[in-house]
């Protein structure tokens, strides 16, 4: 097998490439958050489309030779078709889920019970009778973000009066947001846990936690995997407890707690930092959770439309808009 190198100078480059990349797009990530949470119907959804967008849109800017006059539009696009994309795959799913509870009813020695088939064909039918994606793409942007037609129709690639059928039926349609994302939860005790131990600056006994496989991700900043990645110099947990060396004095705050709280039915932490004696939400975070421990931690410190909506519910301040944190996770010279 030929093997290659992804060396530290081409990852260098890319790192510097995708900086520029967040901070130009600085003035449009609120409005392209509203518009992946008229989608999706759910802000972490939202959010994660959002990602999926500023990824796809990186990836496809270096094999694209002609002029982007319109990169508002262009942007809007790629996430119009990654959730038209998502929304073929569940209909995938709920199609193979049907046939599923279909086979098992026809099986004479199926255990389960008819009421749990049931409710998995109602679940399946419920996938396959939302809106379409186009349908509800034209909806969003012509009724919600005001756009024209013919923009409508730049953004879904498709013609005028496609975007004004589209409308009509969505309109009598649409009735319901998109059903709540169906990843599972991790256990209080867990998210506990890890809040407690980083209140408690232990570690070694937050490093207990993660699995030896686990991740970080800090959407559009930072990207972790496996222990070596945890426990080296600068990097996400290194940063967590060693805030002085890389924040400039007027924003360090006079004290950080990890705070476990419950939102939509799940355990999350809440990153408080502390300023005049006032208490604002610097970011936050979800867990995920395998065998017991932590399999990926989710931060949403460079997610501002994220903090301020949890914010606003939890009634806490929120900090300034931050998009990416200048050089904190470089390593040392």
């Amino acid at each position: 097998m030929t093997d290659f190198d992804l060396s530290e100078a081409m990852r260098d480059d890319m790192r510097a490439a995708w900086h520029r990349y967040i901070d130009v797009l600085v003035p449009f990530r609120p409005e392209l958050f509203r518009y992946c949470q008229k989608l999706t119907g759910n802000l972490w959804d939202a959010q994660d489309l959002v990602q999926d967008t500023l990824v796809k849109g990186f990836g496809t800017l270096g094999s694209v030779y002609h002029a982007i006059d319109n990169p508002r539009a262009w942007l809007l696009r790629i996430a119009t078709n990654q959730w038209i994309d998502i929304v073929r795959r569940r209909g995938v799913e709920a199609n193979a889920l049907a046939a599923e509870v279909a086979s098992r009813g026809n099986n004479p020695g199926d255990v389960s019970s008819p009421s749990t088939s049931a409710e998995m064909h109602d679940a399946a039918e419920t996938l396959m009778q939302r809106l379409s994606p186009q349908e509800q793409a034209a909806v969003v942007l012509k009724d919600a973000f005001d756009m024209s037609l013919d923009e409508t129709a730049q953004v879904i690639g498709t013609t005028v009066g496609a975007v004004k059928a589209a409308l009509h039926r969505g309109r009598a349609r649409l009735k319901d947001p998109e059903n709540e994302s169906k990843r599972p939860v991790p256990s209080p005790k867990l998210v506990d846990a890890f809040v407690t131990r980083y209140n408690d600056q232990d570690l070694p006994g937050l490093m207990s936690l993660m699995l030896d496989s686990a991740s970080v991700d800090m959407l559009s900043h930072v990207s972790e995997t496996g222990r070596n990645a945890f426990e080296r110099d600068r990097g996400w947990f290194w940063h967590n407890f060693n805030v002085e060396p890389h924040w400039p004095k007027e924003f360090l705050p006079e004290k950080i707690e990890w705070r476990c709280v419950e939102f939509q039915g799940e355990s999350i932490a809440l990153v408080l930092n502390t300023f005049q004696g006032m208490e604002f939400l610097g970011s936050v975070m979800r867990l995920e959770e395998l065998d017991g421990k932590v399999s990926k931690i989710r931060v949403y410190a460079c997610c501002p439309e994220v903090v301020q909506a949890i914010g606003e519910v939890m009634e806490i301040q929120t900090l300034p808009p931050l998009y990416r944190i200048p050089d904190a996770f470089e390593p040392n010279d």
